[in-house]
């Protein structure tokens, strides 16, 4: 008999049929906004307009190096990470110059 572990066997918790294979995950709770759509005021706004010391707490200010978006302030981190993925894809592509060339 095999010391529990790594050799034992894995022992099923109880009958599951197929249509029950995520029967086990968590479920999500809360139904987050698609980003976006985000509907709050400034959400989205272009940095260099405002005084940060004037959004309230929790806001992000996110910019890409090289982008041709500019830096954005947002109303959270889902918002943020949707921006920084847009601002991404507006990276300048320069050509590359060698010094010893």
């Amino acid at each position: 008999m095999a010391a529990p572990g790594f050799n034992a066997a894995i022992k099923p918790k109880g009958k599951r049929s197929k249509a029950q294979g995520t029967g086990e995950l968590p479920r999500l709770g809360l139904h987050p906004e698609v980003p976006g759509t985000c509907a709050r005021p400034r959400c989205g706004a272009v940095a260099d307009t405002l005084d940060e010391a004037d959004l309230p707490a929790g806001w992000v200010r996110a910019g890409v190096y090289g982008s041709t978006d500019p830096d954005r302030v947002w109303c959270s981190g889902l918002c943020a990470t949707y921006g920084v993925a847009l601002a991404e894809l507006r990276v300048e592509r320069r050509p590359v110059v060698r010094a010893d060339a």
